[in-house]
């Protein structure tokens, strides 16, 4: 936003801010952010107008001449000059002694060919004015003398730029700022004149038809008006402000935008078929030629204005070329209305048409705003076009008008709310009651205390004071942020425990400590990716991003894979160093699937039907180690990346958690994962270096290596190693976060191990030994482990030989040797029955 110094100065006294730095300075303490200062006038400091009074040759130079200079007051200064086109009695530019010019030219007094010279009479080039010049500038007769030539030129303005918060939308104006500025300084709006306009009879009949999308209309039809340039004044006015002249009806329109912050439209009247103004939502596929030479197609969620028969603007957006004032336009159509914030915004982004009327409209107009901003902008047309009013007529929704109950706002808090809010001492606070009511009355605030209870009326045009806590806050920043003591806030409420939402969060940074201290770092990628990616990942999304930030940002991500797969891929591409780089990274956050069922539909933009569920998502590359002069490298191997898993899972204090071979895998028995899982993903992983990770009979997720086949497709430097892990399964299967590990002692009678060498099928995994150990060795046996594994010639084919370690113990007294054989006998019996598994002799 860009707010004019002099444009601001009709507005509101600032006669006593010396410096534009002190008015930035003010308005950034009250939160509206200050950018940028712009001085128009930058190199024309100490350039002024003069008067040649006489001149003469210099004596030492045929081509010199030595001028006599008037400033209109004092004696005359003695320029040398260079120019062909000096003559006696003209109008000059003066660049006095200490003068800095856009061409980097410093003024001082010196001697040229022994004659002092106290400035310097400038060309159009000297000032940058134009790219080459012949001779001085000569001004017109009646140009007055001494004034700083800025001024003649109408660049004597300061512009500010503005970074103001999406709730400030009342500041999105000169009167906003000026509204601000009066409030700071102790003084007064100066309100621009406004034309009465008499509402009834009207040759244009306005008909609602979008009801409370659009609540209200008002429409001023003026007939007589010439159409052509604007004064200087005006164009110098929008050209300060970032806009350009048109015409003078149509700038019209941009200076009442600029000025009252509500955007305003002109017609020509005569291009109104039927004399029918209808405010509806668009027809699907209807076409609508634009004021910026372009068509779009509507597709039928848009506000438009419309006549009889066709639409003639995008509502609160942008004009219709086919009703646009022309040079043969004598009659006008004013417009000033009120459209839904949503609608305008989401039509805006549609059809890409950021313009500064949507810019206010999003952001929300003041309610009763209209009557001004239609009188202000029928004034200046007046004036600058000249005709006449021949009728106007505006048509309200019953919840607009002044009885309606937004016109009522009313908001009730505690005589000390404020106070305690804010961190003041009740009794000796130099935030005083009376304070707090002067500084809401300055924002034009309604505000009574009465029966220790606050009640505050705010304006129509400050849509964003709707709590208690806003005003609290309109208080602070007025009041002073560097004036609010450091307090610690006292507690309102007792501490509140054990919620569900609290047990989950401390339970996600139980699972990320756990993983930081095995050397893993967070990393927290985009949820949206490209389509082509999620292909290559063997991945489908079926979540298409309306308004991606490009093409490489489409779609929403259902896994976390192929976002840890580039992180890794990235980290190599920018890794220059000789040692080879190790990557350990993790991600914990939701990804994003479609609706369950075809049917269900977004019912609002917080409830978009999409499904959201949590996945761990682990990625592991390089070596095992950091180099050094003893180190070895060795790669990161599929144990490395089972280990951090494990020591999760221990951490979490994670039960009934498993894993069994990829190649076994009963995913495609089941039809698929659950819904849990992307129905491709598992292909992404090597089938015989990868494993399925199950919870109770559920597959909560995979992890191992990735296929050899996408490695070389990726160009990946080395084995990648990945883990991803359904969040909501694991931590089913885990103790609570609030829960305290209970203590067990050690057994106080010794254990008695047997160790059984077994002839395995080589398909049966070493859990379904384990399992099958401690099922039948019940109640004796308590663990069970493979410590050994062999393959080779003095087994037969197809067989492995797997040595297994049982520990059995009784808690409260020691076993006997027949207890343990008879328990043994049983195992064996089992693994034989279920497994087909043989005693090794």
């Amino acid at each position: 936003m860009r707010i004019s110094w002099n444009w601001l100065s009709e507005l509101v006294d600032i006669s006593g801010i010396k410096k534009p730095e002190t008015l930035a300075e003010l308005l950034t303490n009250r939160g509206l952010e200050v950018e940028g200062i712009e001085r128009q006038d930058k190199g024309f400091d100490h350039v002024i107008t003069a008067q040649i009074l006489s001149f003469v040759r210099h004596p030492q130079a045929d081509r010199l001449n030595v001028c006599q200079v008037s400033l209109g007051s004092g004696d005359p200064l003695e320029i040398v000059c260079g120019a062909s086109n000096v003559a006696q009695g003209a109008k000059v530019v003066l660049a006095q002694v200490g003068a800095h010019l856009p061409n980097d030219i410093k003024i001082t007094a010196n001697k040229i060919r022994g004659v002092v010279s106290n400035g310097m009479l400038c060309s159009a080039e000297e000032l940058r004015l134009a790219t080459s010049s012949e001779g001085i500038i000569i001004l017109p007769p009646e140009t007055p003398l001494g004034v700083p030539y800025a001024k003649v030129l109408g660049r004597n303005d300061t512009i500010f730029s503005l970074k103001l918060t999406a709730n400030r939308g009342d500041c999105l104006s000169h009167l906003g700022i000026a509204r601000e500025v009066a409030a700071a300084l102790g003084g007064k709006v100066k309100v621009p004149e406004i034309e009465k306009i008499h509402y009834g009879k009207s040759p244009i009949s306005i008909h609602l038809d979008a009801e409370e999308l659009a609540p209200q209309f008002y429409g001023c039809w003026i007939e007589g008006v010439k159409i052509g340039p604007s004064p200087e004044w005006v164009v110098k006015r929008l050209e300060a402000v970032g806009s350009r002249s048109i015409n003078n009806v149509v700038d019209a329109t941009n200076l009442a935008l600029f000025e009252f912050g509500y955007p305003v439209h002109a017609y020509d009247a005569k291009q109104i078929a039927g004399n029918e103004i209808h405010v509806r939502e668009a027809r699907f596929g209807e076409e609508l030629p634009l004021l910026d030479g372009s068509k779009i197609t509507l597709n039928g969620t848009e506000l438009v204005i419309a006549d009889r028969d066709r639409a003639i603007s995008l509502a609160g957006i942008m004009g219709g070329g086919n009703s646009e004032v022309q040079e043969s336009t004598t009659s006008v159509y004013l417009e000033v209305a009120e459209f839904h914030p949503t609608k305008v915004r989401r039509a805006s982004t549609a059809h890409q048409k950021k313009t500064e009327g949507a810019h206010r409209f999003e952001r929300g107009v003041d309610p009763q705003g209209p009557p001004n901003a239609i009188g202000r902008l029928a004034k200046l047309i007046l004036t600058l076009a000249g005709g006449k009013i021949t009728g106007a007529s505006f048509v309200q929704h019953s919840s607009r008008g002044p009885n309606a109950a937004i016109a009522k706002r009313e908001i009730q808090f505690d005589k000390y709310y404020i106070h305690d809010f804010l961190g003041f001492d009740r009794e000796h606070a130099t935030l005083t009651l009376d304070k707090i009511k002067s500084i809401l009355e300055s924002l034009n605030c309604k505000a009574e205390l009465k029966n220790d209870l606050w009640t505050v009326h705010p304006p129509s045009y400050r849509l964003d004071l709707t709590l208690r806590v806003d005003f609290a806050e309109e208080v602070a920043r007025c009041f002073g942020y560097d004036q609010i003591p450091s307090t610690i806030p006292p507690l309102t409420s007792s501490p509140v425990f054990k919620s569900s939402s609290s047990g989950e969060r401390d339970l996600i940074a139980i699972a990320k400590d756990a993983l930081v201290r095995n050397g893993i770092l967070e990393t927290v990628n985009f949820a949206f990716t490209s389509k082509e990616w999620l292909s290559r990942c063997y991945i489908d999304s079926a979540i298409k991003i309306l308004n991606p930030l490009s093409e490489e940002h489409e779609y929403l991500v259902p896994s976390l894979l192929p976002g840890l797969i580039r992180g890794i891929l990235n980290n190599w591409s920018h890794h220059f160093g000789s040692e080879p780089l190790g990557v350990r990274m993790f991600e914990l956050r939701p990804v994003f699937f479609p609706p369950s069922s075809p049917t269900i539909e977004a019912r609002g933009e917080m409830d978009t039907g999409v499904i959201e569920k949590w996945k761990l998502g682990i990625a592991f590359s390089g070596p095992r180690y950091k180099g050094g002069l003893r180190n070895e490298l060795g790669e990161i191997d599929f144990y490395d990346l089972k280990a951090a898993i494990d020591a999760l899972l221990e951490r979490m204090g994670s039960r009934g958690i498993r894993y069994q071979p990829l190649s076994e895998s009963r995913s495609s028995a089941r039809g698929g994962s659950g819904g849990n899982h992307p129905p491709r993903i598992s292909q992404l992983f090597h089938p015989g270096q990868s494993v399925e990770v199950l919870a109770g009979n559920q597959v909560a997720g995979y992890f191992g290596l990735l296929h050899p086949a996408k490695s070389r497709e990726f160009k990946a430097r080395g084995p990648i190693w990945l883990a991803e892990i359904d969040w909501e399964s694991l931590t089913k299967f885990s103790r609570k976060a609030n829960d305290v590990p209970i203590y067990k002692p050690w057994a106080e009678f010794p254990t008695m191990e047997r160790d059984f060498a077994l002839l395995v099928k080589k398909q049966v995994s070493a859990e379904k030994l384990c399992q099958v150990a401690l099922k039948w060795g019940k109640p004796l046996a308590k663990t069970a482990k493979v410590f050994d594994v062999y393959r080779g010639s003095q087994v037969h084919e197809g067989m492995t030989s797997v040595a297994v370690r049982v520990i059995f113990y009784e808690e409260k007294r020691s076993l006997q040797e027949p207890e343990v054989e008879a328990a043994s006998a049983q195992i064996l019996e089992g693994w034989k029955k279920e497994l087909g598994v043989e005693l090794r002799i």
